[in-house]
């Protein structure tokens, strides 16, 4: 009977050492990030740079350049959230936070909003990602339109410092 009850708890111990978690590792990440929608639908570049400390929680600090856009498009933001992983190794890593930043073009406007990624590491210290974004644009003003939110998707490629 006790190797029966063995046998039937050490796969839930198992899947518990690999199951959704908490993020528990430290590291501090430089990425680069690209908008492959906006960047094809516009016909130029949609690049930014991210430089992040991550933990349970992970703060974040990025620019992003559209300079394609009509007299260009600058905006800085900081995000603040949760990072979860997954698997025995910790090779995934999930994230949701907030959002807040300013958007520069002839004035700055200023944006808020929240965003979801996932990283999966190539080695070690390469990691590439995905990341959606939905954030509140006060920008539109510029062009004459109705402020809105607005949903973006980037592609992260990063490595660990």
């Amino acid at each position: 009977m006790k190797y029966i009850i063995v046998l039937l708890i050490l796969p839930v111990i198992a899947f518990a050492q690999s199951g959704f978690r908490l993020n528990e590792s430290e590291s501090f990440n430089v990425a680069v990030v690209l908008d492959p929608n906006a960047s094809v639908k516009e016909k130029g570049l949609n690049i930014g740079a991210e430089i992040e400390y991550v933990g349970t929680v992970y703060v974040k600090a990025s620019v992003t350049s559209f300079a394609v856009l009509q007299d260009g498009y600058v905006d800085t933001t900081g995000s603040l959230g949760l990072s979860f992983t997954s698997g025995y190794f910790e090779k995934i890593r999930y994230y949701v936070g907030g959002r807040l930043g300013l958007i520069h073009r002839k004035a700055t406007y200023p944006t808020a909003g929240v965003e979801c990624g996932i990283d999966f590491m190539v080695t070690d210290d390469i990691f590439i990602g995905i990341r959606s974004t939905y954030d509140y644009r006060s920008d539109f003003e510029f062009y004459g339109w109705h402020n809105e939110m607005r949903y973006s998707g980037f592609i992260r490629l990063g490595v660990k410092i």
